[in-house]
């Protein structure tokens, strides 16, 4: 296990996305606000201290610039940015970017923050159904914690009174698996959508919610290789998100450390020749080992999904499936094309088992201290 050589490799595979115009978040893509986030994510992760010393300034300039360019789009379009992902999330990948480089928000910028904290905020986590665990809200209710503490902390604006609302509002619909949702029985998505508030419960260190019951539903989700994704070869978010609900200090023991050995395995295995991770290498356009991957993931997982999983399957095999598509990119990436995102959550996985383990290679990593993802 030569984590020192995995993080090089993905080091240099990272140094391949900056252009002279902007950072890629694959080779193939073109250049784009998330994707320069996303690259410093990962610099700070593997410790690249001079790498963004030297950039600093600029980047600075870029991501306050880019931002307010988004909000101007936003608006002219008619487009109500308080509920807008895309806005949100790059609002929310910029802090944490700036935390990184010890930078600020620019004037215009923080006057949109502003208006973000005039928003009644039990009142958008009702219309976004985050106590209902509708899908997408753990991002929604994430984002809105992250402007609140972000304000309290760093702007010095007092907003411990709707910090305190956030976790009375989360934690008053909590379900019996310990997450958000009306299924009785265990889904990827309540752990998958609900790793979102835990992210945030972790940073404030709130314990007054069951994390054990939390993880143990968790780690139920498991397939025989130590991924946590409804397809074959895991997947970037699913694996970090799960590995994260395990790894926890307010997690106790309950035997999730031969899970957590498997995950790294399997993420070491999974490295591609250029450095980079990808999503699922399982999920590549070769139908037949396609086929056989998905059969056997069906039987290694929970019986009440097996179903469900195989429609979802089914549905992925579809052509128009072929590609991963996100807002942060206009060119869509294969499952199995190497990326900064699927690299950073796969390093920070195995970050988090590391530490978790008490393996020294936990000191090769360096962790962002502050709320929500980056």
């Amino acid at each position: 296990m030569n984590i020192v050589d995995i993080i090089q490799k993905a080091d240099q595979y990272i140094n391949t996305l900056e252009t002279s115009d902007g950072y890629k978040l694959f080779k193939r893509s073109e250049v784009s606000p998330f994707a320069r986030c996303i690259v410093i994510f990962n610099k700070s992760l593997t410790k690249q201290h001079d790498w963004l010393q030297k950039r600093k300034e600029q980047l600075i300039y870029d991501l306050n610039t880019d931002l307010y360019i988004l909000y101007q789009k936003k608006m002219t379009n008619n487009i109500d940015w308080r509920y807008d992902k895309t806005f949100l999330q790059l609002y929310c990948f910029t802090l944490s970017s700036l935390n990184i480089l010890n930078g600020q928000l620019n004037d215009k910028n923080t006057d949109i923050l502003k208006k973000i904290l005039d928003i009644d905020l039990k009142k958008n986590l009702e219309e976004k159904n985050v106590h209902k665990g509708a899908s997408k809200s753990g991002n929604h209710a994430m984002f809105f914690a992250i402007f609140n503490i972000y304000a309290n902390k760093y702007l010095k604006i007092n907003r411990s009174n709707q910090i305190k609302e956030w976790l009375e509002f989360n934690c008053n619909s909590i379900n019996s698996n310990g997450f958000w949702g009306d299924d009785i029985k265990m889904n990827y998505t309540q752990f998958q959508n609900g790793y979102h508030q835990y992210e945030i419960f972790e940073y404030l260190e709130f314990d007054k919610i069951p994390w054990d019951l939390a993880a143990k539903k968790t780690l139920l989700m498991s397939d025989r290789y130590g991924h946590f994704a409804p397809w074959p070869g895991g997947g970037a978010c699913y694996d970090y998100d799960a590995i994260f609900m395990l790894t926890s200090k307010f997690v106790n023991d309950i035997h999730q450390e031969k899970a957590l050995r498997k995950t790294l395995t399997s993420i070491i295995m999974n490295q591609n020749l250029d450095g980079g991770f990808c999503e699922s290498k399982s999920m590549r356009n070769n139908l037949l080992m396609r086929f056989l991957d998905t059969i056997k993931h069906i039987f290694s997982q929970p019986s009440h999904l097996r179903l469900w999983s195989l429609f979802v399957n089914l549905n992925l095999a579809r052509n128009k499936h072929r590609h991963i598509i996100t807002h942060w990119t206009k060119k869509h990436r294969k499952w199995d094309e190497s990326n900064a995102w699927d690299t950073f959550f796969r390093l920070s996985t195995i970050y988090r088992i590391c530490n978790r383990l008490n393996f020294r290679e936990k000191d090769l990593f360096h962790i962002n201290n502050f709320p929500g993802i980056g």
